[in-house]
């Protein structure tokens, strides 16, 4: 029997390029135009670092693997590609990053959104920081993380796939790494935009350190990481008020109202990791490691807001385009502008710590057990303070001068100075609020996520002219979230209706020429004036109780697994085949809110199983020739929010007309979540082909189908309403029943109790599918004159038609139809440098609205420019000493978000410079 490779699984390979260029390397490649690499001398030990071990080391795992996936390595100790885990798995084919506060924050696999893709660090499923399932790749340093492969094929040991795939996260192995080191680094960050706010700054710093050991003839291993991050970011926002929507009067349109703004941010993380392992002899493997991260955001922003057309103000003159559609200037008078000083703070502590024994009983069997805890905890301050001329329409007014541009976007020029400290106050200044001393609201939401999962499994090696060996295992895995909403006016003390800003927290002023005004607007500290209790608080008594929520979780999956060890036609043939038996029992906990009629508790949920079978086949038709093909069945769970969201819900009364729903008058109706909601499901089908060339180059086109079986999408539904309270409208003050005509108003809802709701439901779908070209090309083997010299390059094709109603096809987040990316580099005698860039067309993307939950834009194409350049001293004293500059986001690329044609928000970063030194001991 042949014995064929393990699938080393997390291997890097960053991709990039156009596709006229992927032609013209096969093209090459085919001519037999490569020159072979020099191999290394007899006996001659040579350790690679840099671009090319990344490089090498992801070429050598997609050729011995036997899934279908894309991977990056550590070029280096503490060194991915790129400063940001997101951003170097961006670069590899089909998958794309969307960017949050400037950031490459979240990821899409094959056209597929975060939601569909799971995210484990060591083989695990992790928790997350936002409100769902998807993890938020800021909260891990790039320097503890020494590897991350995506699997885009599963197979069925893997406890934890998407519908997508499955992005592994991998810290370093201090047996496999094999010798002592202690690394450290140190780097200083700018962005290239001066901070707007007063206080923050526009620099920050990294610094990390990392120490690996063997110890007892190499029994023991030990390896341990710190990494410390302080990164500021600058943000400007342009938005138009109405969400793609313009107001229109007399007949063309123009501004309803806008709100500007600038934003300085810090970013401060600690990660720490360490892990201990144990191999006293070839039988035994045991290995322990826990993660740790302390995380906190603060964002201070600056906004003008003008309430024009929308907001009661006067148009007293304007210029209409030549078609009479628009209004391309114009001024408006009485325009009462709101002065706002708002505050995000973010705190979050993940930990985790697991367990993971291998065992080998005799030759021919072998056992493991694999248990991890993880804890996560997230609170959020999002705090708005307005201020003004004076409260509720009171105090001087402006006059605001418009004019159009790109994209149906307004420039806003205003004319009153807010920059005096005597003559703006702390107040409502529009009167939005309602209530008696309300100067802005806040809302303070805290997140807890807890996980536990225990695995068991067995493997029987079978002598077999098919077979190498057998997996089997069980898989069970608990995992609790909720969170719990704070939020209301805030409001000044004694409950006056205006109030000067205490001196002790006056900041001087901020430029606010972006924001429409060239005089200036007050800056002050609005959060330390909230920490200060100088505010008073009045809760929010709406449905703030749906906010509140709790989902439980049990999943237990059962597996088995064939693993291929054969020839085929003369051809060796390696993979694997099994089933996944997947039990998932679900409920959550979230208010059933009547309105006026306050709430109650309800916990819902479901009972169910999936069975998921796969396969993988790698077919060697040649020499470094590889052809694979896999085909699986693939479930990735509901959002946390869909499921738990609470309902709100009313009654129509007797002397109302019911809505009528599958040919039944309906006297019920509502909206929230669904706590029966089933998985996203996919029957997907994969192929591969491969050739690869020396120790670092290969070429591959891939070709995907995934037919969508259960999709869950925004429906109206039939709902059964026993037990839930009538509404207080249904009673009079003293609880009665209120009466019409000597019938109670509500007794028809009271009798006829199955109604709707409106919220998320599983149908099926449709389809999608896409083809991926990937290319890594070391340039000396084209010519020796071109040593040192490479390209990375992949291009990714898209399509997807889903069409859950019937009614007509619907977007899916995070779909760009292309993504291309393209890395051309040089590292040679102790230099490097390389300049990438990736391209994503347009998507719907998941953004942050100010209550910092998600909401679906559709978002512009973007281009990213980096670069990077190095210079590591290969002699002398300074031997080992690596320099190094970036900068990212060479080209300020916005990140525009519209409807239509008309714009929705537009926001630039800035690029951001880092200079840094590193060291290995």
């Amino acid at each position: 029997m042949r014995k064929s490779a393990t699938n080393l699984g997390i291997y890097g390979r960053r991709n990039i390029l156009g596709a006229s260029m992927l032609a013209l390397s096969a093209s090459l490649i085919a001519n037999g135009a490569m020159a072979q690499e020099a191999a290394p001398a007899a006996g001659e030990v040579v350790i690679v670092t840099g671009i090319r071990k990344g490089l090498q080391d992801s070429v050598n795992a997609k050729r011995v693997s036997t899934q279908i996936g894309d991977g990056v390595n550590a070029e280096d100790i503490g060194k991915l590609p790129d400063v940001s885990i997101a951003e170097s798995i961006a670069r590899l084919p089909g998958i794309a990053a969307q960017r949050t506060n400037g950031r490459a924050q979240s990821l899409s696999v094959r056209g597929l959104g975060p939601d569909y893709t799971v995210t484990t660090l060591n083989g695990r499923e992790q928790v997350s920081t936002n409100d769902n399932r998807s993890v938020e790749f800021d909260q891990y340093p790039s320097e503890l993380i020494n590897a991350v492969f995506v699997y885009k094929t599963p197979n069925a040991s893997m406890v934890n796939q998407g519908v997508a795939g499955t992005a592994d996260l991998q810290t370093v192995r201090p047996l496999t790494f094999g010798r002592r080191v202690f690394a450290v680094s140190a780097r200083r960050e700018q962005n290239s935009e001066d901070a707007a706010i007063g206080g923050y700054e526009n620099f920050g710093n990294r610094f990390s350190a990392t120490y690996i050991d063997t110890f007892m003839d190499g029994t023991v291993g030990v390896a341990l990481g710190f990494a410390h991050t302080t990164s500021p970011y600058q943000a400007t926002k342009d938005e138009p008020w109405g969400d793609g929507n313009l107001a229109s009067q007399n007949g063309a349109f123009l501004p309803g109202g806008q709100k500007n703004q600038v934003q300085s941010s810090n970013l401060k993380r600690d990660g720490l990791m360490g892990v201990l392992e144990f191999r006293p002899n070839d039988r035994l493997h045991i290995t322990i490691d826990g993660y740790h991260s302390d995380f906190k955001e603060i964002q201070q922003i600056a906004r003008l807001e003008y309430p024009l057309a929308w907001g009661g103000a006067t148009l007293a003159s304007g210029v209409l385009s030549s078609d009479g559609k628009f209004y391309n200037s114009g001024t408006f008078t009485g325009v009462k502008v709101i002065v706002e000083n708002y505050a995000n703070r973010r705190t979050s502590q993940i930990d985790e710590i697991g367990f993971n024994l291998n065992y080998d009983i005799s030759d021919n069997w072998s056992v493991a057990i694999d248990a991890n805890s993880q804890r996560l905890s997230r609170t959020d301050l999002i705090l708005e303070t307005t201020a003004g001329t004076g409260p509720n329409g009171v105090g001087a007014n402006d006059t605001v001068n418009f004019l159009r541009g790109a994209n149906n976007s307004y420039t806003i020029t205003g004319a009153l100075d807010y920059t005096s400290f005597d003559n703006i106050f702390l107040t409502d200044p529009k009167g939005w609020g309602g209530s008696a001393g309300r100067a802005g609201y806040v809302k303070n939401p805290t997140i807890d996520d807890e996980l536990s999962a225990i695995r068991l499994s067995a493997t029987r090696t079978i002598e077999s002219s098919l077979l190498d060996s057998v997996t089997f295992g069980f898989n069970q895995t608990t995992h609790t979230k909720s969170k719990v909403n704070r939020e209301g006016a805030i409001t000044l003390p004694g409950l006056v209706s205006q109030a000067q800003v205490p001196a002790a927290y006056r900041r001087g002023t901020t430029d606010a020429s972006f924001l429409g005004n060239g005089k200036g607007m007050i800056a002050y500290d609005a959060l330390g004036l909230y920490d200060s209790g100088y505010y008073g608080f009045s809760a929010f008594t709406g449905d703030n109780d749906k906010k509140n929520w709790s989902v439980d979780e049990t999943i237990q999956t059962a597996y088995i697994m064939a693993n291929i060890d054969t020839e085929f036609a003369g051809m060796p043939v390696t993979g694997n085949v099994g089933l996944q038996y997947v039990h998932s029992d679900q409920s959550a906990t979230s208010a059933f809110v009547s309105g006026v009629g306050g709430s109650r508790y309800v916990t819902d949920g479901a009972d169910y199983s999936d069975t998921l079978p796969s396969i993988n086949l790698n077919f060697e038709v040649a020499e470094n020739l590889k052809v694979r093909l896999g085909a699986a069945t693939t479930i990735a769970r509901p959002r946390m929010d869909d499921l738990s969201t609470g309902t709100g819900y009313g009654v129509t009364l007797n002397t109302g007309v019911p809505s009528i729903f599958q040919g039944s008058p309906r006297y019920w109706s509502g909206g929230g979540g669904n706590a029966q909601l089933r998985p996203w499901k996919s029957n997907s089908f994969d192929i591969s082909v491969e050739k690869y060339f020396g120790r670092r180059g290969y070429i591959s086109a891939a070709l995907f189908y995934k037919d969508i079986t259960s999709f869950i999408y925004s429906a109206t539904v039939l709902k059964d309403y026993t037990g839930a309270p009538l509404p207080a409208y249904c009673y009079d003050a003293g609880g009665a029943q209120i009466l019409s005509g000597g019938v109670w108003i509500c007794s028809m809802a009271n009798t006829n109790r199955i109604g709707t709701t409106g919220g998320q439901t599983n149908g099926s779908a449709g389809y999608i599918n896409g083809m991926e070209l990937a290319l890594s090309l070391p340039f000396e083997m084209i010519t020796p004159a071109l040593d040192g010299f490479g390209l990375i390059a992949s291009a990714s094709f898209n399509n997807s038609s889903i069409n859950p109603t019937g009614t007509g096809e619907v977007a899916i987040p995070g779909l760009s139809e292309q993504i291309i990316n393209t890395t051309i580099y040089y590292e040679k005698h102790g230099f490097s440098a390389r300049l990438s860039n990736r391209y994503r067309g347009d998507f719907v993307g998941e953004v942050p609205d100010y209550t910092n939950s998600l909401q679906t834009r559709n978002v512009r194409s973007e281009s990213i420019l980096d670069a990077q350049l190095g210079y590591t001293f290969q002699s002398g004293p300074a031997n080992g000493l690596n320099l190094s500059f970036s900068a990212s986001n060479i080209t300020n690329e916005p990140f525009f978000m519209y409807q239509g044609d008309n714009v929705v928000r537009e926001e630039k970063y800035g690029a951001t410079y880092m200079f840094g030194a590193s060291y290995r001991f």
